[in-house]
C-alpha cells in the first residue's frame, strides 16, 4: 500500500542546512544581517530610504568608513561598514563599543586586578573577555562614566503615589579597611500608578538593620515619595518599624512565601507531613473563601494535635499575610509575596557572581546600579505589569466586605477577617 505523503518539518530542514554549511559562511550571514540592521537604522534617523526624493528627510548619505577593528562576535570577527552623514555624525545603536553593565563589569574586574585580588583569576577573566592589553586610563574612563550615570538615577525624582511597593535585601562581599564584610544591599521595586514597574532605588549598609532600612525609606521620601496602597515586605522587625514610622497609617503586607517557611521551623520534620499540604492550601487560595476555610482547617488540625505553640504563631501573624485578601483578585498573585523583586535578585547574583569580592563599595554601586537602572529603563518603557492598578483597587474598596457574614455554608476563621479592613487607602477617599 503507498503511504501518504509527509509535510517536511522546516525546522528540521533548516537545522540539516546549518550543519552542511561551513563556519566561514556562518561569519558572512551574521556580517550581513548586521549591515542591514545598520542601514534599517540610518533609514529610520534619515526619514528616507537611499535615493529617495521626499520632504521629511533630515539629511544625506555620504559613503561608508570601514571600522577601525573588527566587531568580535562568537562566530568570529567580522567588517562592518559605518554609513558617513553630509552633515554630522551616526553611530549604529547595535555596535555600541560597551553596554552600560559590560562597561561596569569590565571597570570593576579591572579594578580588582590592579588592587591585587585574585591575580590569577582576574587575569583569566581579562582573556575570557578579549581585555588582554587594558590599561589604567580606560578603566578610569569606563568608572567615571558609569558612576556618574548612577548617581543621576539614584537621585532622579520619584512619583508621589505608587499602587504596590516591593522591599527585600541581598547580602555581598566587599572589602574595607582592610577586611572582607559582609553588606546588605537595600532594594524597593514599584509599582507605577500607569502599571508599569519600576526600580525606585538601592542603598548599602553594613547590615539589614532599623537604621539603614529607615536611612533608605527616607530617602525614597526627599525623592517625593509619599504614599503606597500596599507595601509587601518579609518580617524584619528593623524593616517593619522603619515603614511605620516613615509612612505611617499605611498597609503592609507580609510574604506569604517567607511566613510559609517560618511555619515550617515552629513543628519538628515529622509534623511536616500534615502541616505542609495545610500551608499550601492557604499560600494557594484563590478566592476569600477558601483562604478562610484552609485556615479554619489549620487550626483546628493544629488544636487536635496539641500544638499550642504553633496556633499562637497563627493567631499573631494572621493579620500580617491576609492584608493582600482586601485588594484585587487579579493581583493577588503579585502581591501577597515579593517574588517579583527576588527574580530580580537572582540577577544580581548572578552578575556578581564572577566578582565574589567588591574592591569597594563604590564599584558595587556601580554594578548593582547599572544593572538596576537597566531594568527600570527597561520596565516603563516595555509591557505592563498590571493594567489600571489604581482603578481596580479602587474599585473592590467600593465593596462592603462584612466581618461575621457566612458564605456560601463557610463559617469565618477564629482570628476574623484582615484587621486592614477599615484601614482604607488614600484612593479610596
Amino acid at each position: 500500500m503507498t503511504q501518504p505523503k509527509r509535510k517536511k518539518d522546516e525546522r528540521a530542514e533548516l537545522v540539516k542546512l546549518f550543519r552542511t554549511m561551513v563556519p566561514g559562511d556562518f561569519v558572512k550571514v551574521l556580517e550581513n544581517s548586521i549591515q542591514r540592521f545598520i542601514d534599517a537604522e540610518l533609514n529610520s534617523v534619515l526619514g528616507a530610504e537611499p535615493y529617495q526624493r521626499v520632504e521629511s528627510r533630515t539629511n544625506y548619505r555620504n559613503g561608508y568608513r570601514e571600522r577601525k577593528e573588527p566587531l568580535s562576535t562568537g562566530l568570529g570577527p567580522i567588517n562592518v561598514s559605518i554609513p558617513k552623514l553630509r552633515s554630522g555624525s551616526f553611530y549604529p545603536s547595535i555596535l555600541e563599543q560597551y553596554q552600560r553593565v559590560d562597561r561596569a563589569l569590565i571597570s570593576i574586574i579591572s579594578e580588582a586586578y590592579f588592587a591585587g585580588v585574585s591575580t590569577r583569576k582576574m587575569n583569566k577573566l581579562f582573556i575570557d573577555l578579549g581585555l588582554e592589553n587594558i590599561d589604567r586610563s580606560f578603566v578610569s574612563r569606563c568608572a567615571a562614566q558609569i558612576d556618574e550615570e548612577v548617581e543621576i538615577w539614584k537621585n532622579r525624582p520619584l512619583e508621589r503615589r505608587y499602587a504596590y511597593i516591593w522591599l527585600d535585601a541581598i547580602y555581598t562581599k566587599i572589602r574595607t579597611e582592610g577586611r572582607v564584610n559582609s553588606t546588605a544591599v537595600l532594594i524597593a521595586i514599584g509599582l507605577r500608578e500607569d502599571g508599569h514597574r519600576d526600580v525606585l532605588g538601592l542603598h548599602l549598609g553594613n547590615r539589614e538593620s532599623y537604621y539603614n532600612w529607615k536611612d533608605f525609606l527616607q530617602s525614597l521620601k526627599a525623592r517625593g515619595l509619599e504614599r503606597s496602597e500596599l507595601w509587601i515586605s518579609d518580617e524584619h522587625d528593623g524593616l517593619i518599624k522603619s515603614i511605620e514610622e516613615c509612612f505611617p497609617g499605611q498597609l503592609r503586607q507580609r510574604c506569604i512565601v517567607h511566613w510559609m517557611r517560618n511555619a515550617q521551623s515552629k513543628v519538628s520534620k515529622i509534623d511536616l507531613l500534615w502541616l505542609l499540604p495545610l500551608i499550601k492550601d492557604i499560600v494557594g487560595s484563590r478566592t476569600r473563601e477558601s483562604f478562610e476555610l484552609a485556615w479554619k482547617e489549620l487550626n483546628r488540625v493544629a488544636q487536635s494535635k496539641g500544638k499550642d505553640n504553633l496556633l499562637d504563631w497563627l493567631d499573631n501573624t494572621y493579620h500580617d499575610i491576609s492584608v493582600y485578601l482586601d485588594f484585587p483578585a487579579a493581583h493577588w498573585s503579585r502581591i501577597k509575596c515579593t517574588n517579583s523583586l527576588e527574580r530580580l535578585n537572582e540577577e544580581l547574583r548572578r552578575r556578581e557572581k564572577c566578582i565574589r569580592i567588591f574592591p569597594d563599595e563604590k564599584s558595587c554601586l556601580r554594578l548593582l546600579g547599572a544593572i538596576l537602572q537597566g531594568y527600570s529603563e527597561d520596565w516603563i518603557s516595555g509591557k505592563l505589569y498590571l493594567s489600571e492598578p489604581m482603578e481596580r483597587i479602587k474599585e473592590t474598596l467600593k465593596k462592603p466586605i462584612p466581618f461575621e457574614a457566612t458564605r456560601d455554608g463557610l463559617e469565618p476563621c477564629s482570628v476574623g477577617y484582615t484587621s486592614s479592613a477599615g484601614l482604607q487607602p488614600v484612593a479610596s477617599r
